[in-house]
């Protein structure tokens, strides 16, 4: 038996996103080729729920099964669509997903999700997990405020995974999405080592079949000459953050081929691209006449016998006490924010029977942007900051449950 995947984060931001319109009649127009024949496709970024019916209306014929996880202000952005049959849907809400603050990045009122789709092919259980991590806005690890928060991410989907997709009722546990993660980051580490992972792309066995217009590097992001990306120094020819990842019962599912795709829409004058990132095609193959393997057991929460996978939940764990102690500092900076804010709106205020009438409004102006500091450094100090604490303290707490060590976070 053989499963053909397709992934794509298509970019659907409305009203922010070019050409979303005439991008998605592309998609649509592929995904019903009589040229391409995928059992699962999942998408991310997906906002808009109209732009959800729009692709569901019009592939219903091919791919009758479908799902859309909504979560958060906008949705969470992940849908699936299959061909075979979804017999079961569940999600979680990553506990941590950005500020509330950062309202130019977006994250916190996404909602991202982990959604699983439970797919029944041929009386094999398919477990097909569709993410979107937490975006890198900055690139460089002293810079990033987010690392924290995409390690907890990442160790909430190894959570997640491992509490329903036990050995005993599924054949193929299949991960795909924009994981904002490179295969150097500590959070895919973690996922592909202590899940053991395969990666589709690494792995492939035909490494000679590509999509000449993408080329063979793997390469889905910040492509150069993509319009709709910016040129980063740090990412040269690009980075790799979408994949198509995936863990047998039994060893007998192997990975033919698998590549970037979707780049230019073919025939499109104006040069149209089907979004900022890349689609990644995987081809899987089952083969039933490998006998099953009796001993294979569901995985251990509690033992971790490779000394790599315990490294890099020991590193897990500092990053994310280090995001901890941040924490702390920029409590004690509002609080003294609160101090000095107090101090400027119970001064310079003057007599307002005997100062000018700028003078007033100067007066009023201050004391009303003091009051709204106050207000935000009180919010940080007694619920922002503390409940994102907690999720972080849950998330450390949890890594060290499965190191055995005896230290942790209250």
């Amino acid at each position: 038996m053989q499963l053909r995947i397709l992934t794509l984060n298509i970019w659907g931001v409305r009203y922010l996103a070019k050409l979303i319109d005439e991008r998605l009649h592309a998609l649509v127009t592929h995904l019903i080729s009589p040229e391409v024949n995928y059992d699962i496709i999942g998408l991310q970024e997906v906002w808009s729920k109209t732009d959800y019916l729009y692709i569901r209306d019009h592939i219903k014929n091919i791919y009758p099964h479908s799902y859309y996880f909504l979560s958060g202000l906008f949705g969470s952005g992940c849908c699936m669509f299959s061909k075979h049959p979804i017999i079961g849907v569940y999600e979680h809400l990553y506990t941590l997903n950005g500020f509330p603050h950062k309202i130019q990045h977006g994250d916190y009122f996404a909602g991202k999700l982990i959604g699983l789709c439970k797919i029944l092919i041929n009386n094999h259980v398919i477990n097909v997990y569709n993410t979107h991590l937490h975006a890198n806005y900055h690139h460089v690890v002293p810079k990033d405020i987010y690392l924290g928060h995409r390690i907890c991410q990442a160790y909430e989907l190894i959570q997640f995974i491992e509490s329903t997709s036990s050995a005993d009722t599924t054949h193929l546990t299949i991960l795909l999405g924009d994981l904002n993660l490179t295969t150097n980051d500590l959070g895919f580490q973690l996922i592909q080592g202590v899940l053991q992972f395969h990666d589709c792309f690494l792995d492939r066995i035909n490494k000679d079949i590509f999509d000449p217009t993408v080329g063979n590097n793997g390469f889905t992001c910040d492509i150069p000459g993509n319009p709709y990306v910016s040129p980063h120094p740090h990412h040269g020819e690009g980075e790799r953050i979408d994949y198509i990842l995936y863990r047998g019962r039994n060893d007998n599912v192997k990975c033919l081929e698998a590549y970037p795709t979707l780049h230019k829409v073919p025939n499109n004058l104006k040069g149209l691209h089907y979004s900022d990132h890349l689609a990644i095609y995987a081809l899987l193959e089952i083969n039933d006449e490998i006998p099953e393997n009796k001993k294979i057991k569901p995985l251990q929460n509690m033992e971790i016998t490779d000394e790599k996978t315990r490294t890099l939940l020991s590193d897990a764990c500092i990053i994310v006490e280090e995001t901890i102690q941040r924490i702390q500092r920029q409590r004690m900076f509002c609080t003294f924010g609160v101090f000095i804010l107090v101090f400027i709106l119970f001064s310079i205020n003057g007599n307002p029977l005997s100062n000018s009438y700028l003078y007033t409004i100067f007066t009023i102006i201050k004391n009303l942007f003091c009051l709204i500091g106050i207000a935000v450094s009180i919010w940080f100090i007694c619920l922002g900051k503390p409940v994102e604490r907690n999720a972080l303290s849950s998330i450390q707490n949890a890594m060290r449950i499965r190191l055995q060590a005896p230290h942790f976070t209250y």
